[in-house]
This record gives structure tokens, sequence and C-alpha cells, in this order.
């Protein structure tokens, strides 16, 4: 079972009165002759700047369909959306992307199976040969975004570019992420509740997040001082080959005794300008997010987080632009 993604809506002038959770752009349903196991997919808006500073964005074209689409590619097992949409852009374009914020969700019937589509925006960093083979993927077109609406054959993909440019470009991450699965508080036996550790589970959650998060580019990790958030973060920090910035206002006990030392800390790191992690605790995490929404008219999020799951702020000139629910990996 995959769980979904998740955006929250972004205020507009169109949306003031409305800005809880988004319901994603999806296309037409059609009627299918029976019901078949749905099909997960996932993929990206690509963009680069082209010569003049000007904003290019990424098509396909499908011999087998002879038409011109988004970069996109359907799940592995076992794998998390957006690691399948970060892998997909590889091989059909050849190239890595960092990716910013959700965009939308496409469902739609293709013979007998309905098939969902998650697409994230993606700026273009590095550029190689793409993997995928000429059947599949004939060629990588990159055009203005006029052009690319002109050139799109399907309605869904114009859809999503029409989401990109309402955002815009020039967002940072910031994940805010809750430690992965630790030992149960009641089969803990140490003095210490900062002392419980990752269980078995929690350790694999771990490994994978270094993977799926690495989507977003290279991203400062901050943690709280306990050792289920140490844990989870430094794993994250060996597989980047980097290290561990301990947040100790951060942590379940600092912030019972001092919130506005951790919220003041929240706002701080929101003011860095600089894609981050932060690790933290099921119950202090909704109030670190609702310190970053402050003086927006997004509302805060109200349901917790299941261990190494996140929540991740797209930013840009320290104010929020979108926030985005991203699941744990399974």
């Amino acid at each position: 079972m995959v769980t979904r993604v998740q955006r929250f809506r972004r205020p507009t002038t169109a949306r003031l009165a409305s800005h809880a959770c988004a319901s994603l752009p999806r296309a037409r349903k059609t009627q299918m002759t029976k019901q078949l196991p749905p099909v997960l997919a996932a993929g990206a808006l690509l963009w680069r700047h082209a010569e003049n500073d000007a904003i290019e964005v990424a098509m396909v074209h499908r011999p087998r369909y002879d038409d011109w689409s988004l970069p996109k590619g359907k799940l592995e097992a076992g794998e998390h959306l957006l690691a399948c949409a970060a892998r997909e852009i590889l091989e059909e374009t050849g190239v890595v992307a960092h990716f910013g914020p959700l965009l939308g969700e496409i469902t739609y019937d293709v013979e007998d199976q309905r098939k969902t589509v998650t697409y994230w925006a993606a700026r273009a960093v590095e550029f190689h040969k793409p993997t995928a083979s000429a059947d599949e993927i004939g060629l990588v077109q990159w055009s203005s975004p006029s052009a690319a609406r002109a050139l799109l054959t399907h309605d869904h993909d114009r859809e999503i570019l029409n989401s990109f440019l309402e955002i815009g470009t020039g967002t940072i991450p910031i994940v805010l992420l809750r430690h992965a699965k630790a030992v149960k508080r009641s089969e803990w036996d140490g003095d210490d509740d900062d002392d419980r550790p990752l269980d078995s589970k929690g350790e694999i959650q771990a490994r994978a997040l270094g993977n799926i998060l690495r989507a977003f580019g290279s991203l400062e990790i901050h943690s709280s001082d306990s050792n289920r958030c140490q844990q989870t973060a430094s794993v994250i920090a060996r597989e980047w080959g980097t290290s561990v910035i301990t947040e100790s206002t951060l942590s379940e006990y600092s912030y019972k005794r001092n919130s506005a030392g951790a919220l003041d800390r929240t706002k701080e790191l929101l003011q860095l300008e600089r894609p981050l992690v932060i690790c933290s605790h099921r119950p202090v995490l909704p109030h670190l997010v609702g310190a970053m929404l402050e003086g927006t008219l997004f509302e805060t999020p109200n349901s917790g987080l299941e261990p190494a799951a996140a929540w991740v702020v797209h930013a840009r000139g320290g104010v929020v632009i979108a926030i985005d629910y991203l699941p744990a990996p399974e």
C-alpha cells in the first residue's frame, strides 16, 4: 500500500478564503469496463534557465503513443513516489534534478486500469545521456512554457504546467521530518526517554530516507538532540557524506520547558534561506510548522506525522510559498 503525497493549498488572490488541503489537478475520468489494480507513477515538470535567463521546460516524445508529454514512469515495487520521479527523470531525459514543490496528481484510465501520476517541479542541475530506449523515448524537447503548452498532447499535462507557473521558481525546500520508528515507550527500560533508540524498522526507514530526500538536493541536516532523532539524522548524513547540526532546543523535552526558544529558532532557520532537514518529534513538529507559516494564509496541518514522514515547506525570500506532506518510506 502506498500512502499518497499531499499538497496543501497555496493562497492566491482567487483563493483567499479557502486555503486548507488542496484538491490536486485531475484529468477527466472515463468509464472502466472492469476493475484492475491501479497503476501508480511519478514524474516532474522539469525546467531550466535558458541563456537569456528565461525558463524552459522539458517534454518527451513517446513513439509508441506518438505524443508529447511530461517525463514520468511507473512505481517499482517498494519504491517511494519521490524516488520514482527522480529515477524516471534521469532515465528518460538524462537530467539530475533538484525537486521543488508538489504540483499535482493526475488520474486517468489506460485500457482497463486506472493510472495515477504524481508530479513535482524539478530544476535541472546536471545533464547526461538518457538511458531509456529509443522505442520508449524518442526525443527530449526543451521549450518555453508557451510553446510547451501548444506542443503538449494532453490537457492534464497542461494543468501541471499551469500549476508550475502559478508557484514560480526560486523556492528552497525545508524538510520537517519526524524521526524514524523508535522502540515503544512501553518497551523501553532506560531511565531517560531521550535515549530511546530506533527499532529495526526505524533503521530501515532511516536508510531509505537518505535516498528519498536526496531528490531535494544538498540539504543541511539539523536534528533534535534525542537519540532517535540523532540516529535518523546520522544515517542520512552518512549517506550524503555530511554531518549533523544538533539543535537541543528542538527536542520534545526542551520544547516543553521553553517553547518560545524552539519557535524562535525555527523562524531563524527559515530566514537562513538554505535547503534544510529538521528532524524532530511528533508533538513538536506541528508547532514548528506553525511558526514558519506565521504571517501567511496557510493553515497549520492538524494531523500528526507517522515515523519517518515529513512536511516539506517551500520558501522564497523567507516566506512560505507551498507546503507538502511526504509519506514515510514503506
